[in-house]
């Protein structure tokens, strides 16, 4: 009973509130009006703009940042890694070329190729004591070698002399000789003829023919022994004396041959092994390449570098140029030898004239690894530009900040448009001419292009009107 007395009790609230609600609604919609609302004006269309054919110059230029810089610049650095032991210089010291800049720990390598020194200084010792050993054997032999030539000479002019001598008493023994036979043969032909009467024997006929007997052959015996003599006249020491000489001659190109191999060799290993060692040594040493100006320092003592990383740059600050790094899309643009103004920030609205000298592999002839240059890699390449020019009195300093234009291209008396003129679709190039009030769209064709005025080649004539974007 007390449930469904609850529930009326809420239902009849309920019908109250939506009444009320209602009605309340109704006179509130009924007594306020909406206001009319203001239009709002459509937004001004934008007038664009025009622009007139003309006739004049268009130059293409570039610009870039460049610096003051030392025509003769070089980097340093070691050849191999390491510690550093000692550095010698400071930045801004005057430095002469093979000036010693720095090195590396290299004790041992120093001992090292002192003791191969030393063991090359003997090694030449022996050498050259072996060598005037040899010269003063060969000197001995060519002395004795023309001793034995002139006792040569000598006993062939006695051999002459002797035989003059003998064939002198060869011929008196042979006069004698003959003057003997004759009276032997005088005395045989008495002695015959008295040989038919008695007592022959006892008879002055054989007494003069036993005397001429006896003296014939004492004269037989001289002649022969004088024969026997003039026939030797020291021929066998002639003889002797010749084969003397041919083994002199022997010895001689004996001694001429080159001494003992092993010890050429020896002096030849020491000689590569200090030189083996010295390029060691000098790898572990940075010395400056040109007489200048030590513009930058980056190692000091204790520190640990890496080969063929630059640790000093000497500059030869007698002659300047300018350096720059333009961006790779202007390096394909530039050529060497190309001119260039410089426009000097220390000098407002100096300009100088100046001509590009070198560019950077593989824009042009600048070193790098890639040509093979000598120690180069990628980190030490040359990766500058280089501009020549003539600083004329002004006072300049190596790090002077200049602005450089490059003129590409240049044309006198061609039509241009600015290049907000030229429209570009689907890689067609057209404007849109205004004429008597209407528009239309003109082809072009265009040539040197650059920020401010883009040459019209073919399209268009002088003075038309151009609508802009």
């Amino acid at each position: 009973m007390f449930s469904r007395f609850r529930a009326l009790t809420a239902a009849l609230l309920v019908t109250v509130i939506l009444v009320t609600t209602v009605g309340c609604s109704s006179l509130t919609s009924g007594s306020k009006k909406e206001p009319t609302p203001t239009p709002i004006p459509p937004p001004p269309v934008p007038e664009k703009p025009t622009y007139t054919v003309k006739r004049g110059q268009v130059v293409d230029n570039m610009s870039f940042t460049g610096r003051v810089s030392p025509a003769l610049e070089k980097e340093v650095f070691f050849r191999e890694s390491g510690r550093v032991k000692k550095v010698y210089v400071e930045r801004e010291a005057e430095v002469k070329e093979g000036t010693l800049l720095a090195e590396l720990e290299n004790d041992d390598l120093v001992r090292q190729l002192a003791q191969a020194e030393l063991e090359q200084e003997t090694a030449q010792l022996n050498l050259q004591n072996a060598l005037d050993a040899q010269q003063y054997a060969i000197d001995r032999a060519k002395i004795g070698l023309e001793i034995d030539k002139l006792r040569l000479a000598q006993m062939e002019g006695q051999a002459q002399e002797t035989a003059k001598s003998a064939a002198i008493d060869v011929a008196v023994a042979k006069a004698n000789l003959q003057s003997a036979e004759a009276d032997l043969k005088r005395a045989q032909s008495a002695y015959d003829r008295r040989a038919a009467r008695p007592g022959v024997e006892a008879s002055g006929e054989a007494l003069n023919l036993e005397q001429a007997t006896i003296n014939y052959q004492l004269v037989k015996a001289q002649y022969d022994r004088v024969m026997q003599s003039a026939r030797k006249t020291n021929k066998y020491d002639v003889d002797i004396q010749r084969q003397q000489i041919a083994l002199a001659e022997l010895e001689l190109q004996q001694l001429n041959k080159d001494v003992d191999p092993q010890l050429t060799k020896a002096v030849e290993r020491n000689e590569l092994s200090v030189e083996r060692l010295k390029a060691q040594v000098d790898n572990t040493r940075a010395t400056s390449p040109i007489t200048g100006k030590v513009t930058s320092v980056s190692a000091y003592e204790g520190r640990t570098v890496e080969g063929f990383r630059p640790v000093f740059i000497v500059a030869d600050q007698a002659k300047i140029e300018i350096t720059a790094e333009p961006l790779s899309s202007q390096m394909q643009k530039l050529a060497e030898g190309m001119a260039a103004a410089i426009f000097l920030s220390a000098y407002p609205g100096k300009e100088l004239p100046g001509k590009i000298i070198q560019l950077p592999y593989p824009y042009g002839g600048g070193g790098s690894a890639a040509q093979g240059s000598t120690g180069s890699t990628d980190e030490t390449a040359d990766k500058l530009t280089h501009i020549e020019f003539d600083p004329q009195d002004l006072k300049l300093e190596p790090g002077d900040l200049v602005k450089v234009i490059v003129t590409l291209q240049q044309k006198n008396d061609v039509l241009w448009l600015p290049p907000a003129a030229i429209r570009t679709f689907a890689g067609r190039k057209f404007v849109v001419v205004e004429e008597t009030g209407l528009q239309r769209r003109v082809d072009v064709t265009t040539g040197i292009e650059s920020a401010e005025r883009v040459e019209i080649v073919d399209g268009l004539q002088e003075n038309q009107i151009v609508v802009g974007q």
